[in-house]
């Protein structure tokens, strides 16, 4: 259904696709809603920040297709971006990143803002190393 809007031949293509990275936001902070969700309990809604994300891109392989002078916000949309891609071409489920994504996050009710960043940050990462057979080299 999605495929004549993910014709890219290569990562880069895929990262500086600004409408993959558009739609990859929501996805982003639904599935991260749904992992914080899972963990604590209760229902919650959750914002992502860019600061997360750029992190997270930076730590795994994908970052070296990146200009290194990319700024915070640009690294995270090119993990957006990656996001939806998978999606769109049915490499990951909703329910398959929610849970990859709870599966490290040890947080609580009690946890402070920039450890939940840091921990979400790992999560994001190994979510992404996990993944990154199923982009084009």
């Amino acid at each position: 259904m999605w495929a004549p809007f993910v014709k890219h031949s290569s990562i880069e293509q895929i990262m500086n696709d600004k409408g993959l990275a558009k739609v990859g936001d929501n996805l982003v902070n639904l599935c991260y809603s749904l992992a914080k969700t899972l963990v604590l309990g209760y229902t919650t809604g959750e914002k992502v920040r860019d600061s997360v994300l750029a992190r997270a891109i930076r730590g795994t392989s994908v970052y070296q297709h990146m200009n290194r002078r990319s700024d915070i916000g640009k690294a995270a949309d090119a993990y957006e971006a990656i996001v939806a891609y998978l999606w769109m071409t049915d490499k990951i489920t909703i329910s398959a990143m929610a849970d990859s994504l709870a599966g490290l996050l040890e947080i609580d009710s009690k946890t402070s803002r920039e450890k939940e960043g840091m921990l979400a940050a790992i999560s994001f990462q190994r979510f992404l190393e996990q993944n990154i057979a199923h982009l084009p080299q």
